[in-house]
């Protein structure tokens, strides 16, 4: 059956959000190079060389730092692209990540996270920011907290849930403690994580979602600066 570009977007979506923070397993995404493309305007393309729908890098360079940004899902191979294109970055330039993700593997986002905290301690200001209109869900809220400051405009919207294996689809409290405690380490407040649980956005029935104003107002410390 052929479907048209829209329709086919929503079918994957819908496909990857089953296995959004699920376990990384083998075979599951393919073995990827890095394609390095330079584009107009001080913007350079890290494009995967691989069909499987990785997410894109871009990087856009300005003259006060660079701003990276990753949309679609977050994979081993977006990971290798991702740490190898900010290693590349001059020591200690600001970076900006944004992000427009429905999440991806949690192996290879913690990894990413954990590459991001070292990046600040060593010196490198990081901030990230989601634009109007778009979404940072599951995994990418991880990415999000690990910058500072935290941009998002007012329509942003934010998804959490309780992560699903790759393969068996199915959730574990280990590692749902796991990923609520990252979160709460990279600064989400108890109190919205509370709230967060009791509406059963950690109980694997469903996709808990809010908007950057809302996480704004309720000092949720998701997003510590609305884009006005």
């Amino acid at each position: 059956m052929l479907v048209g570009a829209a329709a086919r977007k929503n079918v994957l979506k819908a496909a990857v959000l089953g296995t959004l923070l699920a376990v990384a397993g083998g075979g599951a995404a393919q073995a990827d190079s890095v394609a390095v493309q330079a584009g107009p305007a001080g913007r350079v393309v890290v494009a995967p060389a691989a069909s499987f729908p990785d997410a894109s890098l871009t990087l856009t360079r300005q003259r006060d730092g660079v701003t990276m940004r990753l949309d679609g899902i977050v994979t081993p191979a977006v990971e290798k692209r991702f740490i190898d294109a900010l290693r590349a970055l001059p020591p200690d330039q600001p970076m900006v990540l944004e992000l427009a993700s429905p999440g991806g593997y949690t192996a290879a986002g913690y990894r990413m996270i954990d590459a991001i905290l070292a990046e600040r301690q060593a010196g490198r200001p990081v901030a990230t920011r989601v634009k109007a209109g778009e979404a940072c869900e599951s995994m990418c809220v991880g990415l999000y907290l690990s910058g500072y400051p935290r941009y998002a405009a007012p329509s942003a919207e934010f998804m959490v849930h309780a992560p699903r294996g790759a393969q068996s689809g199915t959730m574990t409290l280990r590692s749902t403690r796991t990923m609520v405690k990252r979160l709460v380490d990279l600064g989400a407040a108890r109190g919205w994580i509370e709230k967060v649980k009791a509406a059963g956005g950690f109980s694997g029935n469903i996709d808990y979602r809010e908007r950057a104003d809302s996480l704004a107002a309720t000092r949720a410390n998701i997003v510590t600066d609305l884009i006005r």
